[in-house]
């Protein structure tokens, strides 16, 4: 079966879209290498971040949107 490619699952795109949903739902949301051929990239939030946490390398870890980031603590 010939690999199929698809033009928006790239890192700017799939980083746009865990940005939207950040401040959507104002959860910290990610970007990260699946090593699957099919999909490529996926966009989780935190908690399918931990769960996945022993699977998951730094390395794969590509975007992370935090709708607060830049609020400041005092």
């Amino acid at each position: 079966m010939p690999q199929i490619f698809n033009p928006f699952m790239t890192l700017h795109h799939c980083a746009k879209f865990a940005t939207r949903q950040a401040f959507r739902t104002g959860e910290v949301m990610h970007v990260i290498a699946t090593r699957n051929t099919d999909a490529p990239l996926a966009v989780i939030d935190d908690q399918a971040l931990f769960e996945r946490a022993d699977r998951i390398a730094v390395e794969d870890l590509l975007f992370t949107a935090d709708p607060f980031g830049d609020a400041a603590a005092g």
